[in-house]
């Protein structure tokens, strides 16, 4: 399961706290303690099934895979598992709180999701 109430933080605390409390956050999301795979994994695709054909997710998706530099391709599914990297998740997470809530992305969390992966090229 997901717990869409825990709130990202860790892009607001100092540089080199930001990877231990991004992985806290991370695991808190997925209710795990430790790290495991399969879990997650899971997870990441139930939602991916969620909220996969929403129509701000879709353009955040293939905004990811435009301005990806991975030396092959990504198809959605993948792309959508890319959204719960480090650089990504802080307002990925916050969308789906948004689309679970309301079942949309408030505007300004989109234009920023979409500014995001512009300047975070993969």
């Amino acid at each position: 399961m997901y717990n869409y109430s825990i709130n990202t933080t860790y892009l607001d605390i100092k540089d080199e706290d930001q990877d231990t409390q991004y992985r806290k956050e991370l695991l808190e999301v997925f209710m795990l303690h430790e790290y495991r795979h399969k879990p997650i994994m899971k997870t990441i695709e139930f939602c991916f099934k969620q909220y996969g054909e929403q129509h701000q997710v879709k353009i955040i998706l293939t905004e990811l895979i435009k301005h990806s530099t991975f030396p092959f391709g990504l198809d959605q599914a993948t792309a959508f598992t890319i959204l719960f990297s480090f650089e990504n998740f802080y307002y990925f997470h916050k969308a789906l709180k948004n689309m679970e809530r309301n079942s949309t992305i408030n505007p300004e969390l989109y234009k920023n999701i979409i500014e995001n992966l512009q300047k975070n090229s993969l």
